[in-house]
């Protein structure tokens, strides 16, 4: 009898045994880091990396504060390289890796040209902290965060034309690989009475005689000069431009050119020198803006609109992550984010939507900055929001 009991006993000890070790095991599988993603161009010709450090910083952030619902995110941010054969490998990394629930943050030249096809098939969301190539607006997987250089050119032409009421506009695009397509459907996109106010609209690469170009554009007498170039080459045409006289031109650039540096760069008191913003300024006090600054502080990373596009991204990323009720997937977070309403959220101009749409544009929306006395303030008091897309890339 009593050997009957003992085993008895020991099967329910062994029994007890297994039910404490499935409960214990139950927890921490829902406990695993929330694995994200992100494809960037990371070096340092032509890299644009402070958009996925800013985005890696929220998530830290956010893991010092116990994580989403519990986890904390596990964030992986890949170099593109330098061709569009290295960025096709990052991703497949990623891609390959079926933890990896969501890309945030990304920004590159290659990854959407190369990529948007695999993300798509897949399933696999890409947040983009700042998007360049005209692919990236024409995808049914890829969400970008920021206007975009298209979006941005029209924005700064609308600008000029109808704000500051100039009838002579010269535009001067950076030719930069893939991109040509892209500002040419943004200039057909222009209303009639911005096409009649564009004096000359010129391409020209990186390696250009920029004296020159400056020097052509001044003898034309326009009363605008847009440059859509990124941040090293707005200073080197500044440079150039100081050099012949700003005068009483406006100069107006892109959001690349909102800067402290390239505030620094201007010497002239009466330069009459504007920036598109896509987020809300950084001269702002709102609460949103003043956890931007701290989080980016803390990390030793600018405050440029990179790193605001990277921030605000991870912001999406986590909001969309705590409403989804079961296991966080790329199944999941795709269904959560495409059905989230129209929403207010950090930075931007107008309501963040999504919805099924097979291309996406949801911040179309610039608020213009001019430059005094060695800093940025508000140039109009609303903001210029270029038109819905219709299909195909911007």
């Amino acid at each position: 009898m009593r050997s009957l009991l003992s085993v008895r006993s020991a099967w329910r000890w062994v029994a007890g045994a297994l039910l404490a070790a499935l409960a214990t095991a139950a927890p921490a599988q829902n406990e695993r880091p929330i694995r994200v993603g992100a494809v960037s161009a990371l070096g340092v010709q032509a890299g644009f990396p402070e958009s996925s450090q800013a985005a890696r910083r929220y998530f830290d952030a956010v893991n010092a504060a116990g994580g989403v619902n519990g986890r904390r995110i596990e964030y992986l941010s890949l170099d593109e390289g330098p061709s569009p054969q290295t960025a096709a490998g990052a991703a497949r990394k990623l891609i390959a890796d079926p933890e990896v629930v969501a890309l945030v943050g990304g920004s590159g030249l290659f990854d959407c040209p190369v990529n948007a096809a695999a993300y798509a098939t897949a399933g696999l969301v890409s947040l983009q902290g700042a998007s360049v190539a005209p692919e990236c607006f024409a995808s049914s997987h890829i969400v970008p965060m920021n206007n975009g250089p298209y979006l941005g050119l029209e924005n700064a032409i609308a600008f000029a034309v109808e704000h500051l009421k100039k009838a002579r506009v010269c535009v001067t695009i950076l030719d930069l690989p893939g991109m040509a397509a892209g500002y040419q459907r943004s200039l057909e996109r222009l209303k009639p009475s911005m096409k009649a106010a564009l004096d000359d609209v010129a391409f020209m690469p990186p390696d250009a005689d920029f004296a020159g170009a400056i020097r052509e554009r001044l003898a034309r007498r326009c009363d605008a000069i847009v440059f859509t170039g990124h941040e090293p080459t707005v200073l080197r045409w500044l440079a150039e431009a100081q050099k012949q006289g700003l005068g009483e031109t406006d100069w107006i650039f892109l959001t690349p050119a909102y800067t402290d540096q390239v505030a620094r760069a201007i010497r002239d008191p009466k330069a009459r020198v504007h920036a598109m913003a896509e987020f809300e300024p950084w001269q702002s006090a709102s609460l949103a803006m003043l956890d931007w600054k701290r989080v980016m502080r803390e990390g030793g990373l600018p405050l440029s609109a990179l790193s605001q596009g990277g921030y605000v991204s991870a912001q999406l990323f986590v909001r969309v992550a705590r409403q989804i009720p079961g296991p966080v997937t790329r199944a999941s977070f795709a269904r959560a984010l495409r059905e989230l309403p129209p929403t207010e959220l950090s930075f931007l101009g107008m309501p963040f939507h999504v919805g099924q749409a097979p291309a996406h544009a949801p911040n179309r929306a610039s608020l213009p900055v001019a430059w005094r006395n060695g800093l940025w303030k508000i140039a109009a008091p609303v903001w210029i929001q270029a038109p819905p897309l219709t299909a195909g890339p911007p």
